[in-house]
């Protein structure tokens, strides 16, 4: 019976010195966490949270919409230039979203006296300015609106335009005032609307040929795509 002990605790003993040393395996469900940590994959990967940023929860990610400029204008185009610049645009293929406008500019300031309605009315008003002294004067014939009405001088800028205009009350005239005198160019603008920001840098690559035509934004030819 001793002898039976005896072996029973020697191969006990063995057994115990065997699975200290590891030669067993790891048979303990309670690994300790830094064993744990060697035994898995990618730990170097691993990142340890806080209690308060572990309840937080993760911001939501928002898709940035891409920005769409809504109309830029440029240009006043010649009319020798502009086909050229059109034939550039068509590589951008805007389609109805781009639109050629004529451009009208205010050639000069005129004081007059708006349509008197016939040329009797037109010769009696003038009658009344030679009486007061006032010769360089016309009366306007063309088929504008201010047909019948009577021109009391043209002026490059608004302010000669006005010191005339002041010159005339002086003398009595009342019922002169100060307009503009337009004239439709033959010079283009081009609206471009709704451009994405890839057609937009195509656009500046285009305008960089063409240095001396303004660039400036339209809002009142906002475009939607709906």
């Amino acid at each position: 019976m001793l002898r039976f002990f005896f072996w029973t605790l020697l191969i006990l003993n063995a057994f115990m010195l065997a699975f200290n040393f590891g030669y067993l395996g790891h048979w303990s469900l309670d690994t300790h966490e830094p064993e744990r940590l060697k035994s898995q994959h990618h730990a170097d990967q691993l990142t340890v949270l806080s209690a308060s940023a572990a309840l937080t929860p993760p911001e939501p990610v928002v898709e940035k919409k891409p920005e769409v400029i809504a109309c830029l204008q440029v240009g006043n185009f010649q009319q020798a230039d502009a086909p050229r610049f059109e034939d550039k645009l068509k590589q951008l293929a805007l389609g109805d979203r781009q639109s050629r406008i004529n451009v009208v500019e205010v050639a000069a300031h005129m004081v007059y006296i708006p349509s008197l309605g016939s040329k009797d009315g037109a010769d009696k008003k003038a009658g009344e300015l030679r009486r007061l002294g006032i010769t360089d004067f016309f009366i306007v014939q063309d088929q504008s609106n201010l047909r019948w009405g009577i021109s009391l001088g043209v002026f490059k800028t608004e302010e000669a335009a006005k010191s005339h205009l002041n010159n005339l009350i002086n003398k009595g005239v009342r019922s002169a005032r100060v307009g503009p005198r337009t004239v439709t160019t033959t010079k283009f603008a081009y609206q471009l609307r709704a451009l994405s920001a890839e057609e937009k840098a195509k656009f500046d690559t285009i305008k960089a040929e063409f240095p001396a035509q303004d660039t400036h934004s339209c809002q009142n030819g906002a475009y939607s795509k709906n």
